[in-house]
């Protein structure tokens, strides 16, 4: 579809540097790093790392996709999702920030307090944007969107109380951050199931099959190492993981519908 160029240029414009900024802080976690690890205030295993890299790619790859297609429409749910992150992060710092035993924080509260201001003014300005592309969401993609976010919330929740929900453990700050991370990407979800434009569910699969290819390998690999309810934890995860990748290949790739090609070649389901 031709009109899928279409979309304010400025805005495209800022996309791309914002992408290249995050693939290369993905690469940093990936490898980590000293002047990426570093960037995260409190102690983390390394598998924390790769799971801030996986939520930096996930984040990555639906913005460069606006870009590329100028379906601009397809901001406000990403926008609406780092808002809620980023305004819980925001909140959660500055309730820390002065502790005796926290390390200096004022720095990330302007951050992600900036962040989730950038992210409501991002929303504010593509909510009356119309969408390019009419196709509607396939009624498969709609329910698991409505099931992932489900998911998400309770596993935010979970991770806000601090419970032991992930393969590895986690610090008490670490928790709440990856929680409200969770449940940011449950109003990305909560947002494409009541608004089911199938332009609604191309950022948020293909930012989940970046997750995805990020953080199955590490997990697989963690098997031989876990036990109990670690264990237990990491088959579930895996599951999900391998159950939203083939979701988003399918859909994204092998369906005649909707596979990205058909934003690119003018042609019509």
């Amino acid at each position: 579809m031709a009109h899928l160029t279409r979309g304010p240029v400025l805005m495209r414009v800022a996309l791309i540097p914002a992408t290249l900024t995050l693939f290369v802080l993905v690469s940093g976690f990936l490898a980590r790093v000293g002047w990426a690890t570093g960037l995260w205030p409190w102690p983390a295993k390394p598998l924390s790392f790769v799971f801030i890299a996986s939520i930096l790619s996930a984040i990555a790859v639906p913005v460069l996709w606006i870009a590329l297609t100028g379906e601009v429409a397809a901001i406000r749910a990403g926008a609406v999702d780092l808002t809620v992150m980023y305004g819980g992060m925001f909140i959660y710092v500055l309730t820390l920030t002065g502790h005796p035993h926290e390390p200096r924080l004022w720095p990330y509260a302007l951050a992600f307090g900036l962040a989730a201001a950038g992210s409501a003014g991002a929303f504010l300005f593509a909510r009356h944007v119309p969408w390019a592309d009419p196709r509607p969401m396939p009624q498969p993609v709609r329910l698991s969107f409505a099931a992932f976010a489900i998911i998400l919330i309770g596993a935010g929740v979970a991770l806000l109380l601090h419970a032991s929900i992930f393969p590895w453990q986690l610090g008490r700050e670490t928790s709440v951050m990856f929680g409200l991370t969770f449940l940011g990407a449950a109003t990305y979800f909560i947002y494409g199931t009541l608004d089911p434009h199938w332009s609604n569910a191309v950022g948020q699969l293909a930012g989940f099959l970046a997750y995805d290819v990020v953080l199955l390998a590490p997990f697989s690999g963690h098997f031989s190492t876990a036990r109990g309810g670690s264990l237990v934890s990491l088959i579930i995860y895996v599951a999900f993981l391998v159950y939203s990748g083939t979701l988003a290949s399918y859909y994204l790739f092998a369906s005649n519908a909707t596979r990205i090609r058909l934003a690119f070649t003018g042609s019509e389901p």
